[in-house]
């Protein structure tokens, strides 16, 4: 029995000190080792179908519909990434997850909560599965993260699963760097500010995918309406995730859209509108120049003298862009359009309702051929009357491919700026005896506070400009019939125009007429309550005529 004893005692203190050196062995266990001085590079899943081990990793795959994703709930902001890992993974109970920020040059990093990821199996496989990993990413303001993960269980990662299968990080698997507060455009076609309808391009961004892919919009409700952005691809590049979206435009549903594109803005091609991409982690604003055109202000004196070239008011890189995008192997033409205020929205082909002067080029090869506006043109001509009539003239130009449209620019306003007179409706004198009238004297108008010429001078102006005025005085009813004269701004009026102002101002001008009338005695019957008027004809026209500009 005592032997018994011994021996039992021996193997039972045995096991006493195996069971010692393993709770020694774990209370000493090497900490997780994360990055925290730069990014780490991304662990790339690997799906190879036969094989019983896939490689455990962060799936970005096109061909198989795999893609890391972004998106808020309530005021929390989330990024789904799908991952291969073992089976069996979620019995491990040592996985920890960790986000390396970068701000500026700066790096740093912290823990995330398991309570704030949520890991789904989506698909088994041998002896992997392909899971997606939900991780609430919280109130993180860096301008980049990435996303790693560790598990060093018998459930979890190889050791050799970590950064680039070296050892760096043993056990931990990184995502590849996420664009956070500070998403970039990497499209460098769309860097160049220049957007016109019918266009097809792609943006591409470092940021995850969104789960609503039609996530853009213009601030502009009319080019919005037109516009489509759809989801398109994601990649990795230089271990930062790549997020392509496809923008393509309806150049039907902005043919013949003046309100709402108009542009009037005579310094700056195009209309300003701002595409903008409502990230959650961010907002993308790209600033764009829809159109290409800017808007036409000139003075009628000037067209009297010199023709214009709209190649002056296309810009140059608008131009190239249509045609290098394209006209390749085809023939770009265009046409001209023009709309009133009247009729907004209807366009109509200038060639078609202007039939003089062919030569003005309203159509022609777009980047070869440009219209001109000139005095002598009906279309000009058409222009200078809607400005007098106040009237506002609104012009586009079409594009087409083989016949077809295919782009077009925005809308602008032409301003003609025409020198304005506006003289007062009637100059009333009341009732003037006869006896004042017999023997002769001076009367103000009744209405001298009112009666005054206001004139509108354009800013473009470089002429002095001169008001002219005259009466017919062989109306039966003339004042000048009973010896009257009328006197305004200090001159005898006559059936022979005399000018009675000069203005070199600009702007708004009004003048008082002090407008008298005098009668030199009359000594012939008169019926009493007779009207005696005068017509008075008024013209404005430049003092100088302009010369020719070269």
């Amino acid at each position: 029995m005592n032997t018994k004893r011994k021996l039992l005692l021996f193997i039972s203190g045995m096991a006493l000190i195996l069971l010692f050196t393993i709770m020694n062995t774990n209370t000493v266990k090497a900490a997780v080792t994360w990055p925290t001085t730069s990014f780490a590079t991304w662990t790339q899943g690997r799906r190879s179908d036969g094989s019983l081990r896939n490689k455990y990793g962060f799936m970005v795959n096109k061909d198989e519909g795999y893609y890391m994703e972004e998106y808020k709930d309530s005021n929390n902001i989330h990024v789904k990434i799908p991952m291969i890992a073992y089976k069996s993974w979620n019995e491990s109970t040592e996985t920890k997850y960790y986000v390396v920020m970068q701000s500026g040059s700066t790096f740093s990093g912290q823990e995330i909560s398991s309570s704030n990821v949520i890991r789904t199996k989506i698909e088994d496989y041998s002896l992997t599965s392909l899971w997606m990993l939900d991780v609430t990413v919280g109130n993180i303001t860096a301008d980049k993260i990435q996303i790693c993960v560790y598990d060093d269980s018998s459930k979890g990662f190889w050791k050799t699963n970590g950064v680039a299968d070296d050892g760096t990080y043993p056990y931990v698997i990184s995502t590849p760097v996420i664009g956070w507060n500070k998403v970039s455009n990497l499209n460098t076609d769309l860097k160049d500010g220049i957007f016109y309808a019918g266009r097809n391009t792609t943006l591409t961004m470092n940021a995850p995918k969104l789960q609503n892919s039609d996530i853009g919009e213009f601030n502009n409700e009319v080019l919005n309406n037109a516009f489509e952005s759809n989801f398109y691809l994601q990649n990795v590049i230089d271990n930062e995730i790549r997020t392509t979206y496809e923008i393509t435009t309806d150049v039907t549903k902005l043919d013949n859209i003046v309100e709402g594109l108009v542009s009037s803005n005579t310094n700056k091609y195009g209309l300003d509108t701002v595409l903008t991409y409502e990230i959650p982690s961010d907002n993308l604003k790209i600033p764009l120049s829809y159109g290409g055109l800017k808007a036409i202000s000139l003075s009628a004196e000037a067209l009297d003298n010199a023709s214009i070239n709209t190649k002056d008011y296309l810009e140059s890189s608008f131009v190239d862009k249509v045609t290098g995008d394209l006209g390749t192997g085809h023939t770009l033409t265009y046409s001209w359009f023009y709309s009133t205020s009247n009729n907004i929205n209807d366009l109509k082909k200038v060639s078609t309702e202007f039939t003089n002067n062919k030569d003005r080029k309203a159509d022609g090869t777009l980047g070869t051929d440009w219209m001109t506006l000139s005095a002598k043109d009906d279309f000009t001509q058409y222009l200078e009357k809607q400005a007098l009539a106040g009237k506002k003239i609104y012009l586009m130009m079409k594009v087409y491919v083989d016949g077809k449209l295919s782009t077009l620019t925005n809308p602008i306003l032409v301003q003609i700026q025409v020198p304005t007179l506006k003289v007062p409706d009637k100059i009333d004198f009341g009732t003037i005896s006869v006896k004042n009238i017999y023997n002769g004297g001076s009367f103000e108008s009744l209405t001298k506070d009112s009666d005054k010429l206001s004139l509108s001078i354009p800013d473009t102006s470089k002429s002095t400009w001169k008001v002219t005025s005259s009466i017919k005085e062989n109306d039966d009813n003339s004042i000048t019939k009973i010896n009257g004269q009328l006197n305004i701004l200090g001159k005898n009026l006559s059936a022979t125009p005399i000018e009675v102002a000069s203005i070199s101002k600009h702007g708004l001008v009004d003048l008082p007429l002090n407008a008298k009338v005098s009668f030199r005695g009359y000594h012939n019957p008169l019926t009493p309550r007779t009207n005696f008027t005068e017509d008075i004809n008024w013209n404005l026209s430049p003092e100088t005529p302009i010369m020719a500009s070269n």
